[in-house]
């Protein structure tokens, strides 16, 4: 199973297809259009035919052009979009607005340099729940590969904990189902845990006689959060720390696995670690607080032609270490987890999920987190496969949150329709 931190790849057994950006069509045609502005509709259309003719001519040189650079070097572009409808039952705040919705618009480019240096870009276009549109850099990392043992990244990369942050990125179309486990969003959307991570991630892969063995070791900026405001009662989201660490504390972690061959061909066991020092800083009052996060866990998945089945767990054993909560200087235990199964039938795949997060509240580091509210979920979904590079998909959701000091007990069903591309 390739790493999917060196490119942006599709689900397990489906073929990826590269295209030529989008962006340089149009970008094209508009600029082959100009001369056209000032002239009649027919003419207009006469001079458009033939200049898309022409382009059409030049697809090919310019797409050759694009991928094989004088030394034969390239710059792959792929990318992912999508767009959906949301229905709930009643309307909560933590749960999507009903109706029709732009999702995200996820672009990959992967340059190689020669044998051994590689990068991977990652800008993602994205409509904010106040309906803005946001731009960010999800993954900007450059890479040297010594050989299969050993490849080293610096920059900004998905933190390899568990299976789903390191096998499906920011693009729809590469998971089953429409949603990520809601513990394993991404910081942006409120996950409780760093998504990415600014610093070095060394990685690589071993063959024996069974199978294969396969590591990832990191060490980065400690992540912050940010935007707890007591007055107006919002609490914060998760910031890596793209300019810096601010109290010069580094997350650390590795993941661990090994992928079996032979009879027991497609299974995945692998287990997790991190730890570092999370600060969580409040306005109105300003605060301070700092968390030991110490993060143990394990995955499996079991990806065939026809089945996939994966699933997580995570145990938090996290220490407060600012002698502000209410159990100063203690340790809190909480956990999280998923399963998720899914038969492929042809172009169809049913799938069914079910997730739960017990967190601590005495905990700073759940307590001031927007989505560190204990809760469980079950997930009930359709994928059909128009094409190899075209989904829709249909999910079911029964969400229910628990009480705590600082949230009301909250409990909906949603449905939600996604038709997603990949390029």
């Amino acid at each position: 199973m390739a790493n999917p931190q060196h490119a942006g790849t599709q689900c397990p057994g489906r073929r990826s297809m590269a295209g030529l950006p989008g962006a340089l069509i149009i970008g094209s045609m508009l600029i082959l259009a100009l001369p056209a502005l000032a002239a009649t509709d027919s003419e207009r259309i006469d001079e458009l035919q033939r200049q898309v003719k022409a382009l059409q001519n030049e697809i090919p040189q310019m797409d050759s052009g694009m991928h094989h650079s004088p030394s034969g070097e390239g710059l792959p572009l792929h990318g992912f979009m999508d767009v959906g409808f949301v229905l709930n039952t009643r309307e909560y705040p933590k749960a999507a607005k009903t109706g029709f919705y732009m999702g995200a618009l996820s672009l990959y480019l992967s340059p190689h340099f020669g044998d051994n240096v590689k990068g991977m870009v990652e800008p993602l276009f994205e409509v904010t729940p106040q309906g803005d549109w946001e731009v960010d850099v999800e993954r900007l990392q450059i890479g040297y590969t010594f050989n299969d043992a050993a490849t080293v990244w610096a920059g900004r990369f998905h933190t390899p904990y568990g299976y789903w942050n390191t096998a499906f990125h920011h693009g729809a179309q590469m998971q089953t189902s429409v949603f990520r486990p809601r513990f394993l969003d991404f910081e942006d959307k409120g996950g409780i845990l760093p998504a990415h991570t600014v610093g070095l991630l060394s990685t690589g892969k071993f063959g024996t006689d069974s199978g294969r063995f396969s590591y990832d070791a990191y060490v980065g900026n400690g992540p912050m959060i940010i935007g707890g405001n007591t007055a107006l009662q919002t609490l914060g989201t998760m910031d890596p720390g793209n300019s810096g660490d601010s109290d010069h504390s580094a997350l650390a972690g590795v993941n661990a696995g090994y992928e079996f061959s032979g009879g027991m061909n497609g299974l995945r066991l692998a287990v997790h670690a991190m730890s570092g020092n999370i600060d969580t800083e409040t306005e109105m009052p300003a605060m301070h607080y700092e968390t030991g996060l110490n993060v143990t866990g394990g995955s499996a998945a079991y990806i065939t032609n026809d089945w996939e089945v994966m699933g997580e767990y995570f145990r938090f054993n996290n220490k407060d270490k600012s002698g502000t909560s209410v159990t100063p200087g203690g340790t809190h235990n909480s956990r999280a987890g998923y399963l998720q199964a899914g038969r492929i039938y042809h172009d169809l795949t049913p799938y069914i999920r079910l997730e739960k997060a017990l967190l601590n509240q005495h905990d700073i580091y759940f307590s001031s987190q927007e989505n560190g509210q204990s809760y469980s979920r079950q997930a009930l979904g359709l994928r059909y496969y128009l094409n190899p590079n075209t989904a829709l998909k249909l999910e079911l959701l029964n969400s229910r949150f628990l009480p705590d000091a600082a949230r009301a007990a909250l409990a909906y069903r949603s449905l939600h329709v996604q038709y997603s591309i990949g390029f």
